[in-house]
């Protein structure tokens, strides 16, 4: 049986500087910081609480260049003197990320004789791709990365998990870091930690739900002026650089505010200023209406009577314009109702009134509730996108409503528009069209791809302010989600061709077809007219 000496007083201070898990008494203690001028660290003075904060989940929304990634490195230092045997796992979006981070990491525990001290001797200490520190004493600290799928994370149990650039972490990892965290039951059960860190995007997203008020998080909010360094001087570098105090970026890398950096579709201020985010309104609470329905449902009712709106849509406007994105199995059919009001400052908008979710909803369902919105709403237009598995239903439904009596007459509303094609988005002014000539317009016609023009024209209604939203987060966060990229196998008359990113944005492709027929209604009514030219009358003497 092995006898153990009384700790000398020594002793009892350095044990007491190990067990502290922010780090910052072991980095004060062992830690040499070059950029000091003693070599001696020390935290800022918002860095302790910070830190030292010690419930189990935790949320940075913070600027760039206030000790994320630092905090991260002085808690691995920390990390195998207080959990003989554990797991504390390292995680980012991407392997560059990742590197980042971990690089630091081995690099303060080859470089201090204290923390080398507790690697695991022989080529099995430290490991790379994935990357791994084994220590003496069975525990360790492992990096990963997601993957899309959020596979990467899978099999690991830390009791400590950091999460770094977590705004860009993608959702099905998020829901895999779930399960993965060990929430320990008996001495460590409230040791368990979960921070995530990261520089806001915008509206939607688990990274954005975690900074809400509400969540069951600790979040810490961080500007960059929180910084000792911080002062007049370099607020005015950084205004000059990033262009204006209200930049997005800026917003974004220096205020630690939501910005919009991944969409290049809508800018972030300007798309809020179009939601109503009074939570409490009239619009949010008793006129917007979203109703999601599943399958299962239809079971016991008819789908009509799912679709309940209040009447006061019907009562309070007269020209509507729907549109649909049409799915089948894993992805849900969409449809948005948009209403025509007037604003003496901006003129007509469009206000929406109702967004529908159909989930793994079988066509003879759908049709009758594309049937039922026609009849109640009659709008202007009813456009749905007619790319793919949604041709069969246009087709569907325009030989049902041809067949009803009372909705025979609306069939001209029902369009159908393919995403791929291209359409006529407007006239040459340079040329002069020819009214007695029923073709005349042909040559005078400009053209614009669905996707990129639909695209185009719901932009324009959002920075002209002619689009009035409800504070409805999965919307909000569908349009602020979608990115693109130019192709490299396909050009267009610029020599490009730009690729939507995939996801789910079912919503946000309804209102692009709601927004899209809007546009093309005078287009397409003159169009209608020039094909049912006859020629005049001729007068023989």
């Amino acid at each position: 049986m092995p006898i153990y000496e009384v700790p000398s007083e020594e002793e009892c201070y350095l044990y007491a500087i190990l067990q502290d898990e922010s780090g910052l008494d072991q980095a004060e203690f062992a830690y040499t910081d070059e950029t000091s001028d003693d070599g001696v660290f020390r935290a800022w003075p918002f860095q302790w609480p910070w830190w030292r904060n010690a419930t189990s989940h935790q949320i940075d929304q913070a600027s760039r260049s206030c000790g994320k990634s630092l905090s991260i490195r002085f808690r691995a230092f920390a990390f195998p003197f207080l959990h003989p045997g554990e797991e504390m796992l390292i995680t980012a979006p991407e392997s560059v990320h990742l590197d980042a981070v971990t690089d630091n990491i081995e690099t303060l525990f080859l470089n201090n004789t204290l923390a080398k001290a507790m690697i695991a001797e022989g080529r099995g200490g430290i490991k790379h791709r994935p990357f791994m520190i084994n220590f003496a004493h069975g525990g360790r600290i492992i990096g990963r990365i997601p993957q899309r799928d959020g596979s990467g994370v899978k099999g690991t149990h830390p009791i400590w998990l950091e999460m770094d650039e977590a705004s860009d972490y993608p959702e099905p990892g998020w829901t895999e870091l779930y399960e993965t965290l060990k929430q320990q039951e008996g001495a460590k059960k409230d040791m368990a930690r979960w921070r995530a860190h990261g520089v806001t995007r915008g509206i939607g997203g688990t990274f954005d739900e975690k900074c809400k008020a509400d969540s069951g998080w600790t979040v810490h909010r961080l500007p960059a002026m929180f910084r000792p360094t911080w002062d007049e001087e370099e607020r005015a570098a950084k205004i000059k650089q990033y262009g204006h105090y209200d930049n997005v970026d800026y917003r974004r890398n220096i205020l630690g505010l939501p910005g919009d950096q991944n969409s290049p579709i809508f800018v972030l201020y300007r798309l809020m200023e179009c939601v109503d985010v009074d939570h409490g309104s009239e619009y949010n609470v008793d006129e917007y209406v979203l109703t999601e329905i599943e399958e299962a449902e239809l079971r016991d009712a008819a789908i009509e009577e799912l679709m309940d709106v209040p009447a006061s849509h019907i009562r309070n406007y007269k020209r509507f314009w729907i549109g649909m994105d049409v799915g089948w199995t894993q992805a849900p059919s969409a449809i948005v109702v948009f209403a025509e009001t007037a604003n003496k400052k901006k003129g007509t908008q469009l206000k929406l009134l109702a967004r529908f979710v159909l989930k793994q909803i079988a066509t003879e369902d759908q049709v009758r509730a594309i049937m039922h919105l026609v009849d109640l709403y009659r709008p202007v237009a009813f456009a749905m996108d007619s790319t793919g598995a949604g041709f069969p239903l246009l087709q569907n439904v325009q030989e049902k409503v041809r067949e009803h009596p009372e909705l025979k007459r609306n069939l001209d509303r029902i369009k159908g528009y393919n995403f791929s094609e291209k359409i006529v988005a407007d006239f040459d002014e340079n040329i002069e069209i020819d009214e007695d000539d029923p073709e005349g317009w042909k040559e005078a016609a400009i053209k614009r791809n669905v996707l990129e023009w639909s695209t185009d024209v719901l932009r324009g209604l959002v920075d002209s302010g002619k689009l009035v939203l409800p504070f409805d987060k999965d919307l909000l966060g569908e349009f602020q989600g979608q990115t693109w990229t130019y192709s490299k196998s396909a050009v267009d008359s610029y020599g490009r061709k730009r690729v939507y990113s995939a996801g789910a944005f079912h919503s946000l492709d309804a209102s692009r077809m709601a927004a899209l027929a809007f546009q093309q209604h005078a287009i397409e009514e003159f169009i209608s007219k020039n094909d049912d030219w006859e020629p005049p009358t001729m007068n023989f003497l």
